[in-house]
């Protein structure tokens, strides 16, 4: 086997490897509305969590949290969002 024929061989298996790990639209659509709704009630504890223990700079223990889980927060959009803004035009979604 020579070089051309490797190559082409070791981009098919890739490409098959692609259309497997591909999943259904509609299985995309379904994760992309529970991350929205797991990045909303992060939100929603961070909210709760401050009006429950009356955050305030003064008390740097509450304060902290309340900024680390409001970075988590933050993080965690931003990854979910970055993911479904990329699958949509990739080969990890099936395209029919």
């Amino acid at each position: 086997m020579n070089l051309k024929e490797y190559l082409k061989e070791s981009e098919q298996i890739g490409k098959d490897t692609l259309t497997e790990a591909a999943a259904s639209k509609v299985r995309v659509k379904k994760m992309e509305k529970l991350s929205d709704k797991i990045v909303k009630d992060m939100r929603k504890l961070i909210e709760l969590f401050s009006k429950e223990h009356i955050v305030s700079s003064g008390d740097a223990t509450l304060y902290k949290t309340k900024k680390d889980w409001e970075e988590l927060a933050r993080k965690a959009d931003m990854t979910y969002g970055g993911w479904f803004g990329f699958v949509y035009d990739s080969d990890y979604i099936e395209h029919k």
